[in-house]
């Protein structure tokens, strides 16, 4: 894997990441 490639993976795993909690987070303070 090149560098660009590998920093792509990690961006992408964090914006997963990020997403998933923040999806979380707004479900528990609609509720």
């Amino acid at each position: 894997m090149k560098k660009k490639e590998t920093w792509k993976f990690i961006l992408q795993t964090l914006i997963a990441i990020l997403t998933a909690i923040g999806t979380t987070l707004g479900v528990t303070s609609c509720l």
